[in-house]
Protein backbone atom coordinates (compact mmCIF):
# COMPACT_ATOMS: atom_id res chain seq x y z
CA UNK A 1 0.00 0.00 0.00
CA UNK A 2 1.02 3.14 -0.70
CA UNK A 3 2.02 6.02 2.06
CA UNK A 4 -0.50 8.35 1.35
CA UNK A 5 -1.20 11.27 4.47
CA UNK A 6 -4.19 13.49 3.66
CA UNK A 7 -4.22 16.86 5.24
CA UNK A 8 -7.56 18.49 5.55
CA UNK A 9 -7.19 21.85 6.16
CA UNK A 10 -3.93 23.06 5.11
CA UNK A 11 -2.91 26.15 6.39
CA UNK A 12 0.36 28.72 6.20
CA UNK A 13 1.59 27.54 9.46
CA UNK A 14 0.76 24.16 10.71
CA UNK A 15 -0.80 22.45 7.28
CA UNK A 16 2.37 23.47 5.47
CA UNK A 17 5.31 22.72 7.81
CA UNK A 18 3.42 18.89 7.79
CA UNK A 19 2.57 19.09 4.52
CA UNK A 20 6.49 19.42 3.93
CA UNK A 21 7.70 17.03 6.40
CA UNK A 22 5.38 14.12 5.55
CA UNK A 23 6.96 14.71 1.43
CA UNK A 24 10.29 14.60 3.12
CA UNK A 25 9.48 11.15 4.62
CA UNK A 26 8.59 9.52 1.10
CA UNK A 27 4.67 10.01 1.56
CA UNK A 28 2.50 11.42 -1.10
CA UNK A 29 -0.06 13.90 0.52
CA UNK A 30 -3.09 15.20 -0.40
CA UNK A 31 -4.06 18.56 1.29
CA UNK A 32 -7.78 19.90 1.19
CA UNK A 33 -9.03 23.31 1.89
CA UNK A 34 -11.39 25.55 0.89
CA UNK A 35 -9.66 28.07 -1.03
CA UNK A 36 -7.99 26.32 -4.78
CA UNK A 37 -4.11 25.77 -4.85
CA UNK A 38 -1.91 25.49 -7.41
CA UNK A 39 -0.30 21.82 -6.82
CA UNK A 40 3.27 21.85 -9.55
CA UNK A 41 2.75 19.85 -12.40
CA UNK A 42 5.94 18.05 -12.44
CA UNK A 43 5.13 16.63 -8.80
CA UNK A 44 3.17 13.11 -8.69
CA UNK A 45 3.35 12.96 -5.21
CA UNK A 46 1.21 15.92 -4.29
CA UNK A 47 -2.46 16.97 -4.72
CA UNK A 48 -4.21 19.56 -3.46
CA UNK A 49 -8.42 19.11 -3.09
CA UNK A 50 -10.78 21.89 -2.82
CA UNK A 51 -13.38 21.46 -0.33
CA UNK A 52 -15.93 23.01 1.88
CA UNK A 53 -15.81 20.98 5.50
CA UNK A 54 -18.54 23.05 6.85
CA UNK A 55 -20.46 20.29 4.62
CA UNK A 56 -19.45 17.00 6.36
CA UNK A 57 -21.03 15.20 3.10
CA UNK A 58 -18.30 17.08 1.29
CA UNK A 59 -16.00 14.67 3.41
CA UNK A 60 -16.00 11.37 1.46
CA UNK A 61 -15.62 12.70 -2.04
CA UNK A 62 -12.34 13.67 -0.74
CA UNK A 63 -11.49 10.13 -0.22
CA UNK A 64 -12.75 9.39 -4.00
CA UNK A 65 -10.05 11.71 -5.15
CA UNK A 66 -7.01 10.09 -3.52
CA UNK A 67 -8.00 7.17 -4.10
CA UNK A 68 -8.48 7.53 -7.71
CA UNK A 69 -5.32 9.10 -8.15
CA UNK A 70 -3.14 6.66 -6.09
CA UNK A 71 -4.75 3.54 -5.93
CA UNK A 72 -4.72 3.19 -2.02
CA UNK A 73 -6.71 4.87 1.03
CA UNK A 74 -4.86 7.19 3.27
CA UNK A 75 -2.61 5.67 5.56
CA UNK A 76 -2.29 8.65 7.43
CA UNK A 77 -5.14 11.62 8.09
CA UNK A 78 -4.58 14.66 9.66
CA UNK A 79 -7.18 17.08 10.74
CA UNK A 80 -6.04 20.53 10.97
CA UNK A 81 -9.02 22.55 9.97
CA UNK A 82 -11.18 24.74 12.83
CA UNK A 83 -13.83 27.42 13.03
CA UNK A 84 -14.65 30.24 15.66
CA UNK A 85 -17.06 32.55 16.07
CA UNK A 86 -16.27 35.29 17.51
CA UNK A 87 -18.72 36.19 19.83
CA UNK A 88 -19.25 38.79 22.88
CA UNK A 89 -18.41 37.66 26.72
CA UNK A 90 -22.16 36.97 26.27
CA UNK A 91 -21.93 32.94 25.35
CA UNK A 92 -24.99 32.53 23.79
CA UNK A 93 -24.91 35.15 20.61
CA UNK A 94 -23.58 32.94 18.13
CA UNK A 95 -26.22 32.58 15.71
CA UNK A 96 -27.74 28.88 15.14
CA UNK A 97 -26.51 28.97 11.34
CA UNK A 98 -22.85 30.10 13.20
CA UNK A 99 -22.66 27.76 15.64
CA UNK A 100 -23.69 24.44 13.19
CA UNK A 101 -20.92 25.80 10.54
CA UNK A 102 -18.53 25.98 13.28
CA UNK A 103 -19.77 22.10 14.64
CA UNK A 104 -19.72 21.16 11.61
CA UNK A 105 -15.99 21.74 10.79
CA UNK A 106 -14.73 21.62 14.51
CA UNK A 107 -16.56 17.87 14.99
CA UNK A 108 -18.43 16.30 12.96
CA UNK A 109 -16.56 16.70 9.41
CA UNK A 110 -13.42 14.95 11.90
CA UNK A 111 -15.53 12.32 13.14
CA UNK A 112 -16.67 11.81 9.22
CA UNK A 113 -13.12 11.90 8.33
CA UNK A 114 -12.11 9.37 10.66
CA UNK A 115 -15.31 6.92 10.00
CA UNK A 116 -14.58 6.95 6.51
CA UNK A 117 -10.67 6.27 6.67
CA UNK A 118 -11.22 3.55 8.67
CA UNK A 119 -13.53 1.82 6.78
CA UNK A 120 -11.29 2.13 3.39
CA UNK A 121 -7.77 1.32 5.47
CA UNK A 122 -8.46 -0.39 9.19
CA UNK A 123 -4.47 0.53 9.72
CA UNK A 124 -4.74 4.22 9.35
CA UNK A 125 -3.24 6.43 11.83
CA UNK A 126 -5.72 9.52 12.84
CA UNK A 127 -4.39 12.90 14.13
CA UNK A 128 -6.52 16.13 15.19
CA UNK A 129 -4.73 19.47 15.98
CA UNK A 130 -6.37 20.17 19.12
CA UNK A 131 -6.04 22.79 22.16
CA UNK A 132 -6.18 23.49 25.41
CA UNK A 133 -10.28 24.11 25.17
CA UNK A 134 -11.05 20.33 25.62
CA UNK A 135 -9.62 20.67 28.74
CA UNK A 136 -10.81 22.75 32.16
CA UNK A 137 -9.90 26.20 30.14
CA UNK A 138 -13.20 28.40 29.94
CA UNK A 139 -12.84 31.28 27.42
CA UNK A 140 -15.98 33.31 26.52
CA UNK A 141 -14.87 34.61 23.45
CA UNK A 142 -14.03 30.63 22.45
CA UNK A 143 -16.96 29.31 23.41
CA UNK A 144 -18.12 27.53 19.79
CA UNK A 145 -14.62 26.39 19.48
CA UNK A 146 -14.39 24.81 22.80
CA UNK A 147 -17.31 23.31 21.99
CA UNK A 148 -16.03 21.28 19.34
CA UNK A 149 -12.55 20.77 20.92
CA UNK A 150 -14.26 19.07 23.31
CA UNK A 151 -16.36 16.51 21.77
CA UNK A 152 -13.78 15.85 19.00
CA UNK A 153 -11.11 15.31 21.97
CA UNK A 154 -13.81 13.10 23.34
CA UNK A 155 -14.62 11.32 20.17
CA UNK A 156 -10.77 10.56 19.62
CA UNK A 157 -10.11 9.22 23.04
CA UNK A 158 -12.99 7.11 22.76
CA UNK A 159 -11.93 5.48 19.44
CA UNK A 160 -8.33 5.43 21.11
CA UNK A 161 -9.62 3.28 23.33
CA UNK A 162 -11.51 0.94 21.51
CA UNK A 163 -9.67 -2.67 20.70
CA UNK A 164 -12.40 -3.16 18.16
CA UNK A 165 -10.75 -0.21 16.00
CA UNK A 166 -7.36 -2.19 16.37
CA UNK A 167 -4.79 -1.38 14.58
CA UNK A 168 -5.60 1.96 13.26
CA UNK A 169 -4.97 4.48 15.86
CA UNK A 170 -6.42 8.19 16.98
CA UNK A 171 -4.65 11.20 18.68
CA UNK A 172 -5.40 14.27 19.50
CA UNK A 173 -3.07 16.92 19.63
CA UNK A 174 -2.36 19.40 22.47
CA UNK A 175 0.04 22.51 22.30
CA UNK A 176 1.27 24.86 25.01
CA UNK A 177 3.97 27.20 25.38
CA UNK A 178 7.27 26.80 26.67
CA UNK A 179 5.28 27.46 30.38
CA UNK A 180 2.26 24.98 29.92
CA UNK A 181 -0.01 27.32 29.25
CA UNK A 182 -2.30 27.53 26.42
CA UNK A 183 -2.38 27.69 22.41
CA UNK A 184 -4.83 29.63 20.60
CA UNK A 185 -2.68 31.52 18.10
CA UNK A 186 1.35 31.37 16.76
CA UNK A 187 1.31 27.71 16.91
CA UNK A 188 4.65 26.16 15.75
CA UNK A 189 3.90 24.25 12.87
CA UNK A 190 7.61 22.64 12.60
CA UNK A 191 7.09 21.38 16.13
CA UNK A 192 3.52 19.76 14.79
CA UNK A 193 5.22 18.17 11.67
CA UNK A 194 7.73 16.17 13.70
CA UNK A 195 5.28 14.98 16.28
CA UNK A 196 2.51 14.06 13.66
CA UNK A 197 5.33 12.34 11.12
CA UNK A 198 6.40 10.31 14.57
CA UNK A 199 2.76 9.47 16.17
CA UNK A 200 1.96 8.47 12.23
CA UNK A 201 5.11 5.96 12.17
CA UNK A 202 4.71 4.76 15.32
CA UNK A 203 2.36 1.11 14.96
CA UNK A 204 1.32 0.44 19.07
CA UNK A 205 -1.74 3.15 19.74
CA UNK A 206 -0.25 5.65 22.17
CA UNK A 207 -1.40 8.31 24.45
CA UNK A 208 -4.20 9.68 22.64
CA UNK A 209 -4.38 12.99 24.27
CA UNK A 210 -0.87 14.63 23.44
CA UNK A 211 0.32 17.77 25.29
CA UNK A 212 3.38 18.99 23.89
CA UNK A 213 5.63 22.32 24.84
CA UNK A 214 7.06 24.26 21.93
CA UNK A 215 7.88 27.69 21.29
CA UNK A 216 5.18 30.01 19.93
CA UNK A 217 5.56 31.85 16.24
CA UNK A 218 5.56 35.24 14.96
Amino acid sequence: MNKIALILGSGARVGQAVTTKFLSAGYKVATVSRSAKTTPSDRDDLVHISADLSDPKAVEPVFDVVQQKWGSPPLVVIYNAAQNQPITPNPLTASIDQFTSALNINTVSSYTAASIAYSRNNKVTFIYTGNALSSDTIVPNLTVLGVGKSASSHWVQTAAASTELRPATFYYCDQRDLQGGPCYTGLNGQAHADLYLKLAEQEEQGEPLVVFRAPLEK
